[in-house]
């Protein structure tokens, strides 16, 4: 050991010195004119030795460096560029995110309304409206909420689709590495798992982690924008200042609103993401490949809001059970239901049965499919002004 240690640390001072210099495709030893004199003056069998054994030891020492510093490097340009793809799509999805909530904001005003009706009778979508336009204010109610729900959306949407790009271009390359084509050092390995089932996986992992991270900023302002939806306060101002004095930060963060928050979103993103991921890669870039890297599809918005607005569509109906729950449990108080889902879900099932967890689909359907339409129509447009990957 104390001789490797020697050898290195020659071969280190030597190189520092410009005694000689080791190449990559060779390890042969060069030495100044002044380095030949001397050497050919003291030629030596310690010395030839030692100095013949730098150039092998260089020569590993210079082929392990190599590849680390190349392996490093990278590594550092992957997590760089995953980070940086990150941000983009963090700026990006917040725009898009207030653009649509601003254009949709009634369905989502008679939605609330009707989820928050505890009658055994469901509330039709035209006496929802009329009982919110009957209100103090009139037609300008269905946009109750309007200013916290837009500003309150951009950044957990925009923490939610960072997340995920970021996620989805760390875990995609790993799961390959570990299970896919690019299994050992050279791919030599059969795949365990096909790349398609990874990438779906992927998309699944890193929507799962992006919408787990973003509930937690999600929940103070779906509180107070339900509030102000159901007319239990008249201004975003008082809603907050009167939440604030009756319950401090607790009234932000409901018992279990959190949990249920988790439990709509988190599935509604796999759905949504998972259908979005395949019609943009089967349909919405398929024109794109046949016109070729120089050309421009006109109809890509056209192509992104329909793509947009079907992967809605199905995550919002799907997922419209837990959105029912969740609507109870952050607008009924902690009174009513202890904060337990499963309290709450007993409560709905009793009410009306299976149709109970229905309530709100059409409306939530109407301001979704749009909204998702409209929000990836934005959200890509952002993406190609930033320029993202």
């Amino acid at each position: 050991i104390l001789f490797s240690l020697f050898l290195l640390s020659s071969q280190t001072v030597l190189t520092s010195a410009g005694l000689f210099s080791i190449t990559n495709n060779n390890a042969l030893l060069h030495a100044t004119p002044s380095t030949q004199v001397k050497a050919s003056s003291s030629s030596s069998s310690s010395s030839s030795s030692i100095l013949n054994t730098i150039p092998r030891g260089g020569r590993v020492a210079s082929k392990a460096s190599s590849t680390s510093t190349v392996t490093t490097t990278t590594k550092q340009k992957a997590s760089s560029s995953a980070i940086t793809e990150g941000l983009k799509n963090t700026l990006a999805s917040g725009l898009a995110a207030a653009c649509s909530k601003t254009i949709l904001a009634p369905f989502d005003t008679i939605k609330t309304v009707q989820q928050h009706t505890p009658t055994s009778k469901p509330l039709g979508f035209y006496e929802a409206t009329r009982r919110i336009t009957s209100r103090p204010g009139g037609v300008t109610n269905l946009y109750a909420g309007l200013g916290v729900s837009a500003l309150g959306s951009m950044p957990s949407v925009g923490l939610y689709f960072g997340v995920y790009s970021y996620c989805k271009r760390t875990i995609g390359p790993r799961l390959r590495s570990c299970l896919g084509s690019e299994r050992g050092d050279d791919g030599g390995k059969d795949a365990i798992l096909k790349d398609g089932t990874l990438h779906n996986l992927t998309i699944v992992c890193s929507a799962a982690i992006g919408n787990t991270v973003a509930s937690f900023s999600r929940v103070p302002y779906e509180v107070v924008k339900q509030a102000l939806q159901t007319g239990q306060y008249t201004s975003t101002f008082n809603a907050i200042s009167t939440m604030w004095k009756e319950n401090g930060m607790r009234s932000f963060f409901p018992l279990g609103g959190v949990s249920i928050q988790m439990v709509r979103d988190i599935p509604y993103a796999i759905f949504t993401l998972l259908s979005y991921e395949y019609i943009k890669d089967n349909w919405v870039l398929k024109q794109q490949k046949q016109l070729g890297d120089g050309g421009e599809d006109p109809n890509r918005w056209m192509r992104d809001m329909v793509a947009g607005a079907t992967a809605g569509g199905i995550g919002s109906y799907l997922t419209n059970p837990f959105d029912v729950l969740k609507t109870r449990l952050q607008t009924a108080g902690e009174s009513s239901y202890g904060g337990s889902i499963s309290q709450c879900a007993a409560a709905v099932w009793e009410e009306g049965g299976p149709s109970a967890f229905l309530r709100g689909s059409v409306p939530r359907l109407m301001h979704k499919i749009p909204a998702n339409g409209c929000f990836f129509v934005f959200y890509e447009f952002f993406r190609r002004v930033l320029r993202v990957e």
